[in-house]
This record gives C-alpha cells, structure tokens and sequence, in this order.
C-alpha cells in the first residue's frame, strides 16, 4: 500500500521530469528550426503576457480542493498533449499559437499544484518542502539525460517523451484520494488592500524584485541558444549542465534550511545579486568556455539564495493577511517585465550579439542593486509601515 506522501512526491517527480525534457531545451529547439533571436523574443514574450491575462480567472476557479484535482488533471494532460503536437507543426505562426495555447491553459499550473500540496502537508502536518524537493530531483536527472537525448535522437523524441511524462501526470492526480481543504484559517483576517497601497518598504523591494529577477528570467531564456549556438556547446553538454547549476540550488536551499534561518534576509538578497552580476559579466566580457562553465554554477547558488530570502521578506515587510496578496502583485509586474525585457532583448541580441545582450542585462542588475542599496526596506519584526 502507498501513502499519499508517497504519491505526491511521484507527482512532482514525474511532473518536473517531463518539464526538464521541455522548456530547458524549448528556446534551442525554435533556433533549430530557423527562428531568429527577434522572433524567439516574441514566442517567449507571449507566455508572460498571456499569463498576467488568464492567471486571476484561473486562480478564481482554483476556488476548493476539488476544482482545484480537476483543473491540474485538465491542465497536465492539456499541457502534455500541447508539447507532443509542437513537434508536428512548423512556421512562426503555428509555434506562437502552440506557446500561447500552453501559457493559456497551463500557465498557473505550478502554483496552483503548490496551494494543493500545501493545503495536504497542513492537513497531514508534512512538511511540505519534503514533497516539493522531488521536484528538483527530477529537474537533476531530466535535464542531464535530456541534453543526450537530443543529441543522439533529436528533439522530436525529446518532446513526446516530456509529453508523455505530462500526461501521466494527470494519471498520478487520479490516484491521489480526495481530501478537503481544513486550513485554519481565521474569517477575521481580511486582506486590507488599502493598507498594502501605503506600504512604502512593499513598492522598494518590489522594484529591486522586478528589475533584477526579471532581467535574469530574460538572460536564462536565452541561455540554452547562447551555450549551443554562440559558444558550441553540444546540447549533451547543455543538458549536464542544467543539471549541475539545479543540483548546486538544491544543495544550497538545503544548506540555507538548516543553517541560515538566523541571517538577515537583505544580505542573501545582496549576495544572490552579487552573483548574478559575476555571472552575466563573465558571460559578456566572452571569456573561455571552462570558466562559463564554472561561474554558470553561481546561478544555482543564487537562485537558491533568492528562492530562500523572497517570500521571508514579503512577510517581514507586509502584514501577514497581505502576504497572497503581495505575491500576486509581484507575480504580475514581474510577468510584465520579463514580456518587455524578452521582446525588446530579442531584438537587441540579433542585431548586436550575445555579447551586449548580457553586458546590458548585466547593467541593468547593477540599477536593481543600486535600488536595493538605496532603497532597501527597513527590517523589522512588527509592520509599522501598514499601520
């Protein structure tokens, strides 16, 4: 007999295992087929953008447990299907309404399939990063296997395989058992929007928040081209090293659980930043391939750097009924910047190269960090700003 954890940590595995066979590979896989850096640019602007439209209405109908087992068995096998009929289409035209059909049905997936699984650790008193690191297990092993799969067979066979994975996603939330939503929380506390519009320290780190995480959403997505095209990476090496730099986010999320609840938020932030800069420099300024290779590392300890500071900081700076409310705000602008940044940086890197094209994503990481300097929120236990 299988426990429910047990079932929902195979979720996340076999879920996370069909999106590394996907979208670390997506980007590399347009160019491959003859779409310019212009128009790559468009595509990846249109899951953004498609997002901030269709994310409220999803979120609204993701209202109980039992919606929300319907719309990720609708989702998973919608998004897996998607994937598969990539593979059989050609043109500009097709690849941005496959892209578009795949942000509009599939785009909240994620954090909708993490308010489940929540909502079971809380019930079953897991803990929930417990489940959720199987996911990142799988990001590991997928990506490294990946990068060979497409070299020895191609990308068609890399798709089907995520597909299948997606769709047997869907399978897997069949054979969870249903259970009901017994949060306790408290009809007393009431989101004050209101409030929140005051809140100076909220707008601060909201602006170093957008500006830095987005333009380094922007480098990333043109990451696997810049590796396999400019430098000539093969997409085995690529692959391995996706999973090297998630490996080394895994390790340091890990390190900073158990031995950094203590620091200051504000210095992980400043040092995942740090790190960002060192990497897209390094990238700009061309330097030999063995050295890209080992400062790419420093993207997985600065993602897990962020990952581990981010919501920390939201509820040092916002009052805790505020909280959902402010990721939301921040999910959207940050959605809005990254559409922006990957239209307008599309262009820029095919008319200018790979080598501006992170040299100014590297400029605009020293803005955000000037932001953050300067307008860094106040730490505080108590929320005065929204009183």
């Amino acid at each position: 007999m299988f426990s429910e954890s047990f079932k929902f940590k195979l979720f996340y595995f076999i879920r996370f295992f069909g999106d590394a066979f996907f979208y670390p590979f997506m980007s590399i896989y347009f160019v491959a087929k003859g779409v310019s850096e212009a128009d790559l640019g468009i595509i990846l602007a249109i899951t953004p953008i498609t997002a901030i439209l269709v994310n409220p209405a999803w979120n609204f109908m993701a209202k109980d447990i039992r919606m929300i087992r319907i719309i990720l068995k609708v989702m998973t096998l919608v998004e897996g299907v998607l994937i598969i009929v990539l593979t059989q289409v050609s043109g500009i035209e097709m690849y941005m309404l496959i892209i578009a059909l795949i942000a509009f049905f599939c785009s909240p997936f994620i954090s909708i399939q993490d308010g489940f699984a929540a909502t079971f650790s809380n019930n079953n008193k897991i803990e929930y990063s417990s489940l959720r690191i199987y996911a990142s297990i799988a990001y590991v092993i997928a990506s490294g296997l990946a990068g060979f799969l497409v070299q020895y067979v191609g990308y068609t066979a890399l798709f089907i395989v995520s597909g299948s994975f997606f769709m047997l996603t869907t399978l897997v939330v069949f054979w969870l058992k249903p259970f009901s939503d017994n949060l306790q929380v408290s009809e007393r506390t009431k989101r004050d929007f209101r409030s929140l519009l005051k809140n100076t320290d909220f707008y601060k780190y909201l602006l170093f928040y957008m500006i830095v995480i987005g333009i380094v959403r922007v480098g990333d997505s043109f990451f696997g081209v810049y590796m396999v095209e400019e430098m000539k990476m093969s997409t085995a090496g690529y692959g391995l090293l996706y999973s090297a730099f998630v490996f080394v986010e895994v390790l340091t999320l890990r390190f900073l659980i158990t031995k950094a609840q203590l620091v200051d938020e504000r210095k992980l932030l400043l040092l995942g930043t740090l790190l960002f800069l060192i990497r897209f420099l390094a990238y700009g300024l061309n330097l030999p391939l063995p050295a890209i290779y080992a400062i790419t590392l420093l993207r997985g300890v600065a993602f897990g750097l962020i990952i581990f500071a981010h919501i920390r900081q939201i509820i040092k700076i916002v009052k805790v009924e505020n909280v959902t409310m402010a990721i939301l705000i921040f999910t959207l602008f940050l959605s809005a910047f990254t559409a922006l940044g990957s239209f307008f940086f599309g262009k820029l890197v095919e008319d200018t190269g790979y080598s501006i094209l992170y040299l100014a994503i590297a400029g605009l990481i020293v803005v955000g960090l000037i932001s953050f300097v300067v307008l860094a929120p106040k730490k505080q236990k108590e929320i005065i700003a929204e009183n």
